[in-house]
């Protein structure tokens, strides 16, 4: 038996519209992809001296993201693994950058005193070594 070639068009376009119809009813009405799920636990996310200090070292920080990077340092003091010389050098990276302020320096310079009045030797060298490097 063999088929016109009207009737294999006829059955070819049958086909056709059958397939796209089906793939419409499926893209319709088929199961909602799957959205991936964020991690909004901030406890999940722990911060870490290096994340601050990649934001103080970043010439592109600017003062609103240096003051968070200092927000954070002391928001985190007490987990923070933070050795006398990563203290020192926290405040040596704040008051080297370019877009920092007095009032900022002066803030964690205070801070910084207050819980280590052990090191105010050293941060005051700290300090004065880091005002050198900028050639105030």
């Amino acid at each position: 038996m063999s088929l016109s070639p009207d009737s294999v068009f006829i059955l070819v376009s049958v086909f056709c519209v059958a397939l796209f119809v089906l793939l419409v009813a499926l893209w319709l009405f088929g199961p909602a992809p799957k959205k991936p799920e964020y991690q909004s636990n901030e406890e999940e996310h722990k911060v870490t001296i290096e994340e601050i200090m990649k934001i103080l070292d970043s010439p592109k920080s600017n003062i609103l993201k240096l003051t968070k990077a200092v927000d954070m340092f002391f928001e985190h003091y007490d987990e923070l693994d933070l050795s006398d010389y990563r203290k020192k050098s926290f405040l040596f990276a704040i008051t080297v950058h370019k877009n920092t302020s007095t009032e900022l320096i002066i803030h964690t310079e205070e801070r910084l005193r207050e819980l280590n009045p052990d090191l105010e030797r050293e941060l005051n060298k700290t300090l004065n070594r880091a005002l050198d490097a900028r050639d105030i």
